[in-house]
C-alpha cells in the first residue's frame, strides 16, 4: 500500500495530512506559520518539521513509506524563493522523496475541484489566482500585495466603503446606506462625530473591521454606493482569472473557477454576479463554484497524482474519511 503526504504551509498554520492510495486517512499533522516570509526561514523550518512529524507519527509511518508528496507553499513567489525553499527546509525534510513544489495558491485549486485542472481566483486579506489546464500546465496572477497590483481584498472593499461616505459627505456621491452602517459600527452618532474621531486618530481601521461586512450588507439592501463598489471587485477578479485563462490556452474550454476565502461569502451576490459576466464574456464554458475541500487537501491530491491515479472512488473514499477526520482532529476539512 503507498502513502502520500500533503503539507499547506500558510501565514497562520501549517496543516499536513498523510493517506494512502485509496482515500484512506492516516494522520495529521498541525503546526504554527510556515510562512518564512511573515517568521523567518529557520522558524519557518521549525514548524514544517513539526506538522510533518506529528502527521506521521499519528499514521504509524516514517518518511521512508511515503511514496510521494504535495506541497502548498505560501511565500513560494519566484524561482529564487523555491530554490531557496528547497535548499534551506524542503530537501533536507524530505530528502530525494518524490514531490510537486507549489505556491499555496496551487494547493487551494486543486482542493477546490474534483478536476485535476481549472482556475482558482482566492480572494479576503489579499487576491492571487492561479491555474492550470488539461495538459498540466500552469500559470498565475497576482499574489504578491497591493504595491504589485493586486487592487481588490477584503480590506480594499471596505476602505472604499468608507472613502463612500466621505464622498456622500462631501454631495460627491448621493446619500448612501454606507453612511448609517459605519457610523453604528464606529458608535457614533453620526457622520460628523465619525469624521472627527478617525480624522484626529482616536479611532482607526481596525476599530470599524470587518468594513467589507458593511459593503456586502449595504449592496444587499440595494445600495447604488455598496453595487458599484462590489462590481469594480468582481470585474477585476474577473480580469485576473481571464488574463490566466489566456495564458493557458483556455478560454474556450469548459473547466471550474474555483471561488475561494472571505470575500465570497458576502451577503450580496452582486461582486460574483459580475465576476460571472465579465468571465463569461471570454470564457463562456466556464463554471463558477465553491471550493470542496481545504488546501491542506489539495496538497494531497497532488501528491497522490505523482504516480496514483485519483478515481472517482478515491475521491468518495477520500471524502468519507474526511468527514470522520474532522471529528477526530477538530479541523475542518471540507470548504465551508
Amino acid at each position: 500500500m503507498r502513502h502520500y503526504l500533503g503539507i499547506d504551509a500558510g501565514g497562520t498554520k501549517t496543516f499536513c495530512l498523510v493517506a494512502d492510495e485509496t482515500g484512506r486517512v492516516k494522520g495529521f499533522g498541525r503546526a504554527g506559520s510556515g510562512n518564512y516570509e511573515s517568521d523567518g526561514v529557520e522558524p519557518a523550518a521549525v514548524e514544517n518539521r513539526k506538522a510533518v512529524e506529528q502527521a506521521l507519527a499519528d499514521a504509524g509511518l516514517t518518511l521512508a513509506d511515503i511514496a510521494g508528496i504535495g506541497m502548498g507553499i505560501a511565500g513560494a513567489d519566484l524561482l529564487e524563493d523555491y530554490d531557496m525553499l528547497e535548499r534551506e527546509i524542503y530537501t533536507p525534510l524530505f530528502g530525494d522523496i518524490p514531490r510537486v513544489f507549489r505556491n499555496d495558491s496551487m494547493g487551494g485549486l486543486r482542493g477546490g475541484t474534483r478536476k485535476p485542472y481549472g482556475i482558482v481566483i482566492a480572494c479576503g486579506t489579499g487576491c492571487v489566482c492561479a491555474g492550470v489546464n488539461p495538459s498540466g500546465g500552469h500559470e498565475r496572477a497576482g499574489g504578491l500585495g497591493d504595491e504589485f497590483g493586486d487592487l481588490v481584498s477584503g480590506s480594499s472593499i471596505g476602505v472604499r466603503g468608507l472613502q463612500a461616505v466621505w464622498q456622500a459627505r462631501d454631495g460627491i456621491l448621493p446619500p448612501t446606506l454606507l453612511t448609517g452602517k459605519f457610523v453604528e459600527r464606529a458608535n457614533c452618532e453620526n457622520a460628523e462625530q465619525l469624521f472627527h474621531k478617525l480624522y484626529r486618530q482616536e479611532i482607526g481601521y481596525a476599530d470599524l473591521q470587518p468594513m467589507a461586512k458593511l459593503v456586502f450588507d449595504a449592496a444587499f439592501e440595494g445600495d447604488a454606493a455598496a453595487c458599484d463598489i462590489l462590481e469594480w471587485g468582481g470585474s477585476y477578479l474577473a480580469d485576473m482569472v481571464v488574463a490566466v485563462a489566456k495564458r493557458l490556452d483556455m478560454c474556450q474550454d469548459e473547466f471550474e473557477v474555483v471561488m475561494a476565502g472571505s470575500v465570497f461569502k458576502g451577503s450580496s451576490p452582486v461582486l460574483v454576479d459580475a465576476m460571472r459576466t465579465r468571465i463569461h464574456r471570454v470564457c463562456p464554458k466556464a463554471a463558477l463554484v465553491m471550493p470542496v475541500f481545504e488546501p491542506v487537501v489539495g496538497a494531497l491530491l497532488l501528491g497522490m497524482e505523482l504516480d496514483a491515479e485519483v478515481t472517482e472512488d478515491v475521491y468518495d473514499t477520500l471524502t468519507a474519511e474526511l468527514l470522520e477526520a474532522e471529528k477526530q482532529y477538530g479541523v475542518k476539512f471540507k470548504a465551508d
